[in-house]
């Protein structure tokens, strides 16, 4: 019945869009631009197409560099464990992406850290999430040779049953 219901909204929200699209007056309308925060550099957007995808990061100057990851790879690493999935990569120098995953449908409070091999330590607290769940954490710090940083701990589910995350690190080297 749920599946129904909400095939039935999803159909009745595209004939809206759809007739409010037909609907619309272009005349006067401002032409189509890219918008400011797009960098000179950033991929043409597909004329056929109403969605393009820009892979970018902004690096620890403050600078957007656009990437291709078919031809750059951002090194990450994933562990794959009986509860979920935990990712986690270095962005740049001063900044770690992490990301938990639960294999588990439903609410899940998830509590750990991030540490590096430097001495950074980073509390993931009371994070509270339906499926997935990430962030990202600036200013650490590193030095030269390799710098490691791995994320650890445990997600809740409503129940109150606990699940360990996989551990997973990911390292850095300049």
């Amino acid at each position: 019945m749920k599946k129904a219901l909400c095939v039935l909204l999803s159909v009745v929200m595209l004939l809206s869009m759809s007739v409010t699209a037909f609907a619309a007056d272009t005349k006067g309308a401002p032409s189509q631009t890219l918008p400011s925060w797009l960098p000179d550099d950033a991929p043409a957007p597909d004329p056929n197409s109403e969605i393009s995808i820009v892979h970018f990061y902004i690096n620890e100057d403050g600078e957007t560099i656009v990437y291709d990851p078919e031809t750059e790879v951002i090194p990450y690493s994933t562990a794959y464990g009986d509860a979920g999935t935990a990712a986690i990569y270095w962005v740049n120098r001063s900044q770690i992406y992490w990301g938990i995953t639960s294999y588990t449908k439903g609410l899940m409070t998830f509590a750990g850290d991030v540490t590096t091999n430097r001495g950074g330590f980073y509390l993931l607290g009371d994070i509270e999430f339906d499926g997935s769940a990430s962030g990202n954490i600036m200013g650490v710090t590193t030095k030269r040779g390799t710098n490691t940083a791995t994320l650890s701990g445990f997600m809740i589910d409503a129940k109150g049953v606990s699940f360990t995350a996989p551990d997973v690190s990911s390292s850095l080297t300049y």
